[in-house]
């Protein structure tokens, strides 16, 4: 917090000298003006003290989508090449329906996570979650259409969610 002082002596702004100041900063102890003040999570601090500096996790760099992107298409077609495996050799498309979007789902999101060093944003979300819905659709129209079932539908929510869980917000 801002300290005030009651010094006889007046202070004046490290900034502004012709301002007279009672305050100064919390960490550095500079007297500063009401101009100067900066609100920082752990109170009142000036320009230099106070300056804003990102979260490494929530700083999501291009670079850092581009390798997502580059990971869910891997992923995505991982995901297609398990589901036509099931498929072939349990016989029913009821099995690759259940297992695969929660297991493309939870690779998406692992590995997405992984690849962006355990990065976090929206973008990471939509990512992840559009990996298990597209994998799915291609899976299901090159398996005969789209039909989905009710249990399909709830596998491929839960798929979702398991993927933004590890990159959300």
């Amino acid at each position: 917090m801002a300290e005030q002082h009651t010094d006889s002596q007046a202070m004046t702004c490290h900034w502004h000298p012709a301002v007279p100041t009672g305050l100064s900063c919390s960490q550095c102890r500079r007297p500063i003006c009401t101009d100067c003040l900066v609100q920082a999570p752990v109170g009142i601090r000036c320009r230099e003290c106070g300056r804003p500096v990102p979260m490494p996790t929530f700083d999501v760099r291009p670079a850092n989508y581009a390798k997502a992107l580059v990971a869910a298409a891997v992923i995505g077609v991982l995901g297609v090449i398990l589901w036509l495996t099931l498929m072939f050799f349990t016989g029913t498309r009821f099995i690759a329906f259940l297992v695969t979007p929660v297991v493309v789902g939870y690779a998406a999101g692992e590995i997405i996570s992984r690849v962006v060093n355990l990065k976090r944003s929206k973008g990471l979300m939509y990512i992840a979650g559009g990996t298990v819905v597209l994998s799915s659709l291609v899976a299901m129209i090159l398996t005969g259409g789209l039909v989905l079932n009710l249990w399909g539908i709830l596998a491929l929510i839960l798929g979702v969610l398991i993927a933004i869980a590890r990159v959300r917000l």
